[in-house]
């Protein structure tokens, strides 16, 4: 995510393979956890935590903003990632 919104301040090729590695790994990561029940509870909880490090990383770093509609759909996955570990 930090790669991808400074993509005008560094080199295209450079980070497009970072992209990339982390999307591969990512997708590795996410079929050998999906394999394991423990696994693929710590992998939901890798997700949610995601998703609040990368919304704060955004507001902060970034100055972005959220719609209502996106705050709500932030606190689903957190909401989400609560049930699947109860």
């Amino acid at each position: 995510m930090v790669a991808m919104k400074s993509w005008a301040e560094l080199p295209s090729v450079g980070l497009a393979l970072i992209i990339a590695a982390a999307l591969l790994t990512a997708g590795a990561f996410e079929v050998f956890a999906l394999r394991q029940e423990r696994l693929g509870l710590i992998y939901v909880g890798i997700l949610g935590a995601e998703v609040v490090f990368l919304g704060a990383l955004s507001l902060l770093h970034f100055d972005e903003t959220y719609s209502r509609r996106e705050l709500v759909g932030i606190g689903l996955v957190v909401i989400g990632t609560a049930i699947a570990w109860t």
